[in-house]
């Protein structure tokens, strides 16, 4: 009896020691997070933006991450699916994966989705989109009273501003179109002209379109090329223009009057840490803004600090006016970027 009863303990500890071991063993693998990129290139300010929000996810929340390269002469649909196979969260923030997004997620239930700069509402996809024709349309006031002000040209009054695309984008007509509204509430007779790339990858035509706004009079120009970016700002520059970037670090600060900035880093973050938090909400779309730190307008004391140019007071008093009124919503600009791809529920 003594023997059967020490067998038994002796039997049960070994069981709940292989119950410890069996449990040590399997802990929880790390979340797999996928970000699909067009151009990951550093050169691009978005994809660099979209990287040190995922950057900062991995250090917070130990997650595991890959950038995946899918660019628009490659089939993104194949590529697409091969990462959902392969990951707990997928994220994507360009136009053409927005659709491949739109069109394949259903196929993938147990998979969940960031959807960066436009909203598609499903039960597995969480989406966080910009009001960025707000900051746009501050820019464009912005420039207008600097170029008027004649201190930007040597005591002449500026007459055009313009505005460099890399490709026609609903996100690009979005803000364009505020952009183009913020000038004409200020001057309703100054010019605003746009040109655009064709490309987001093209360097000779972006500074071949630089030169043609420069060739048409515009003393400040709004840079949204993407990789070539770069390549039209040296080109305004070194014609003695000022620019509007898309960028928190300007290549020529001294030469930048002001920067448009949406936080993708932001965007990315709060996608993974809904997902690594268990919190993450499938068919809601967030969209961020001025109010909320979302979209910012870099302040234009900034330019006049690094530049030495002292623009007129009431530069600073008229965006400060208009910044109140948009959050408190008595200015409201209609949005041209698609709202939501699809109601796919």
């Amino acid at each position: 009896m003594i023997l059967h009863r020490v067998f038994l303990w002796g039997l049960s500890f070994l069981v709940c020691l292989s119950c410890v071991v069996l449990t040590t063993g399997t802990e929880a693998a790390p979340l797999r997070v996928a970000l699909l990129l067009e151009d990951p290139e550093p050169a691009n300010p978005q994809a660099a933006a979209l990287r040190q929000g995922l950057e900062l996810a991995r250090e917070r929340f130990g997650v595991e991450t890959r950038v995946i390269a899918v660019p628009p002469f490659e089939d993104q649909t194949a590529a697409f699916r091969k990462a959902a196979s392969s990951s707990d969260l997928v994220l994507l923030a360009d136009a053409r994966l927005h659709e491949v997004l739109r069109d394949n997620a259903a196929d993938f239930r147990k998979v969940r989705f960031g959807c960066i700069d436009t909203g598609v509402r499903a039960p597995n996809i969480m989406s966080v989109t910009f009001a960025d024709e707000q900051a746009a349309f501050l820019a464009g006031v912005a420039a207008a009273l600097s170029a008027r002000s004649g201190l930007l040209s040597d005591g002449r009054p500026g007459e055009a501003v313009g505005w460099l695309s890399g490709e026609s984008t609903p996100m690009d007509e979005s803000m364009f179109a505020a952009y183009r509204e913020g000038v004409r509430l200020i001057f309703p007779e100054m010019r605003v002209i746009r040109r655009v790339t064709g490309s987001f990858v093209d360097a000779a035509a972006a500074v071949g379109q630089a030169d043609g706004l420069m060739d048409e009079g515009a003393t400040v120009i709004a840079v949204a090329a993407r990789r070539v970016d770069a390549a039209a700002v040296e080109r305004v520059t070194a014609r003695g223009g000022y620019v509007v970037d898309e960028s928190p670090h300007p290549l020529r600060p001294e030469r930048t009057l002001t920067s448009i900035v949406r936080r993708l880093d932001l965007a990315v973050f709060d996608i993974v840490a809904a997902a690594a938090e268990g919190r993450f909400q499938g068919g809601r779309i967030v969209t961020r803004t001025l109010e909320d730190g979302g979209v910012a307008l870099v302040s234009l004391k900034e330019f006049a600090r690094r530049s030495g140019v002292v623009l007129p007071p009431r530069v600073f008093s008229r965006l400060e006016e208009l910044r109140r009124e948009l959050a408190s919503g008595g200015i409201r600009l209609q949005s041209r970027r698609v709202p939501t791809l699809c109601d796919c529920y």
